[in-house]
């Protein structure tokens, strides 16, 4: 009489002798396999499992392994997973080997309903990333805009001087996540005039100390403006700090060489290269000569020596 404990496994086993012939084999892989254990046992493996999905008789030279399968079982997928033990004798002599097959079918069919799943929502997030980088983008061009709108003079500066900053930064070998912060940034730069005055803005006489003063405390509004909106706030350097000098002697803060952040220090070189290209209220546009004579004085003082050395020859090639 066969084992009572061995026909309890729900889960299809079979052994193997040392000569891969089947020693038993319980009634869950009998169904299976449909066949009756007279058909198997004491046959080979190879010749049993000939035609079988399970892969036993590719597994029968080994003593442990651990594998997966798939088949069609009565027009369903069905995916098992095949355990390999060995099985020894009261001596502790090896005498054959287990073959278990676990169903795992439940398991692989949620995974493939997370895979979806993920897939689904993975698709989701991109789309409303995408929403949310076009309102990113909309919002800041409208800023733009506004601060053009109300400054006449400098109508194109903020389009030419982000073109050029990001041709810069690109020449520098930034990445693409601090490509996006600066084309932010420089979309922005002069966002904090907008608590000068119009009457100073657009004065075409010499400033007093006073308005210069109320001027140059425009970065310091950008800084109020834009550090707490979570989704500008990594726009935040250029507006901040543009101003600032590699030689120590700029403003707000008075910040020198590296303690200037990279993007403030590019969008100097390519700011000032624009107002001075270009016809002022109170300045007319400078001969290309004569810019570039300034920016090599200015190197180590104004500028980044770096900066100014790579946007030259830009320059030089046509780039800009």
């Amino acid at each position: 009489m066969r084992d009572k404990l061995f026909e309890a496994i729900v889960d299809p086993v079979v052994i193997l002798d040392n000569q891969n012939h089947v020693m038993d084999i319980n009634s869950a892989m009998l169904v299976l396999m449909e066949k009756e254990a007279d058909d198997v046992i004491g046959k080979p493996a190879k010749v049993v499992f000939e035609n079988f999905p399970i892969p036993i008789k590719m597994y029968t030279h080994v003593t442990y392994a651990r594998t997966e399968a798939s088949f069609e079982f009565r027009n369903k997928q069905i995916y098992y997973e095949l355990t390999i033990w060995p099985l020894y004798d009261s001596h502790k002599k090896m005498i054959g080997r287990i073959y278990i097959s676990h169903d795992i079918t439940a398991l692989k069919e949620l995974e493939n309903e997370l895979r979806k799943l993920n897939a689904e929502l993975e698709d989701r997030v991109q789309a409303r990333t995408r929403e949310l980088a076009e309102t990113y983008d909309t919002t800041l061009e409208g800023f733009a805009r506004a601060l053009e709108l109300r400054d006449k003079e400098t109508e194109g500066h903020s389009r030419r001087v982000t073109e050029n900053t990001l041709k810069l930064a690109q020449k520098l070998h930034l990445k693409d996540d601090a490509l996006e912060e600066i084309r932010s940034g420089s979309i922005l730069h002069d966002i904090g005039k907008i608590s000068i005055p119009d009457e100073i803005l657009h004065k075409k006489g010499k400033l007093t100390k006073k308005e210069r003063e109320i001027i140059q405390g425009h970065p310091e509004t950008a800084y109020k403006l834009l550090s707490p909106i979570p989704f500008l706030s990594k726009a935040l350097e250029i507006p901040y700090c543009h101003h600032e000098k590699w030689d120590g002697t700029g403003y707000p803060r008075g910040l020198k060489e590296n303690d200037i952040p990279v993007s403030a220090r590019i969008f100097a070189v390519a700011d000032v290269w624009d107002a001075l290209s270009y016809d002022r209220p109170y300045n007319k546009a400078w001969p290309r000569k004569k810019i570039i004579k300034y920016f090599q004085e200015q190197s180590g003082k104004h500028f980044d020596p770096y900066i100014v050395k790579t946007f030259l020859g830009m320059v030089e090639k046509g780039e800009i």
